[in-house]
């Protein structure tokens, strides 16, 4: 890559991300050479060339803490949405996953279980793995559905996804709602499935 190449590629990140442009833009106003520090800081190696990765890493690592130390918090409703983007499409799997295992499962069991001799787990792991394939190819379509209902992530800067409050609205939002969904993939077995 040319040196205006990567001028170009730096330049873009730093127009894209208003915490990692706050946070260089601090680190080069400093007074008193503190940015021969951060140079010096930044070269992991320290052989006295700030490679790609070393540079790279250097901007990550500040604009994570220059994000967090600014006005850019992502707010309840923010963390509230995520969570629900997460939630509905992970329910749809879940229900599809588990309502397909169950009847796949039966099925197999009651057909090729007889015939080859398989044991009730075998056929459930057969089930389950039909499953699984059917919920990869209905994954897209349930995110679609999800999102067309309103129920998609909301913008934010890299900054606000990459915060701990983010992660963790997406891991309640995803195990909340297969949960939910296992649970609601089990009414084939009310039909005696």
């Amino acid at each position: 890559m040319d040196v205006a190449h990567r001028a170009r590629v730096v330049s873009d990140a730093l127009e894209e991300d208003e915490g990692l442009r706050r946070a260089v833009l601090a680190r080069l106003t400093r007074d008193g050479g503190a940015l021969d520090t951060d140079f010096d800081r930044a070269d992991a190696n320290s052989d006295g060339v700030l490679d790609k990765r070393e540079f790279l890493m250097a901007l990550g690592r500040d604009a994570s803490l220059g994000a967090r130390g600014t006005c850019e918090k992502v707010s309840f409703r923010d963390a509230r949405a995520v969570a629900l983007s997460q939630f509905v499409p992970f329910m749809g799997f879940g229900l599809c996953d588990n309502a397909i295992m169950i009847c796949a499962g039966e099925s197999i069991e009651t057909s090729l279980g007889i015939g080859f001799g398989l044991s009730t787990m075998a056929a459930a792991g057969l089930g389950n793995t039909m499953s699984d394939v059917v919920g990869i190819g209905l994954s897209s379509k349930i995110e679609m559905f999800a999102a067309r209902f309103g129920f998609a992530a909301p913008t934010l800067t890299k900054a606000q996804s990459l915060s701990s409050s983010v992660r963790w609205a997406k891991v309640f939002g995803a195990t909340s709602g297969v949960t939910v969904g296992c649970l609601l993939g089990m009414f084939p077995l009310a039909f005696g499935a």
